[in-house]
């Protein structure tokens, strides 16, 4: 998955996308959880991209 896929489905489930100057930081609706986002190009790999899943609480 991208990290603009990713972005996508978390700021479909309210999360909104703060940008950072090495990571960007995924804001929960709440404001109360920050989830860093790395930037990288192509896939991110797939045990980071469920952790984030797991940490936004999405399946």
């Amino acid at each position: 998955m991208t990290k603009l896929e990713l972005e996508r489905r978390l700021k479909r489930a309210g999360w909104s996308i703060e940008h950072g100057s090495n990571h960007d930081k995924a804001v929960s609706p709440d404001r109360a959880v920050k989830i860093p986002i790395p930037r990288h190009k192509g896939d991110i790999p797939k045990g980071l991209v469920l952790r984030i899943m797991k940490d936004a609480g999405l399946d």
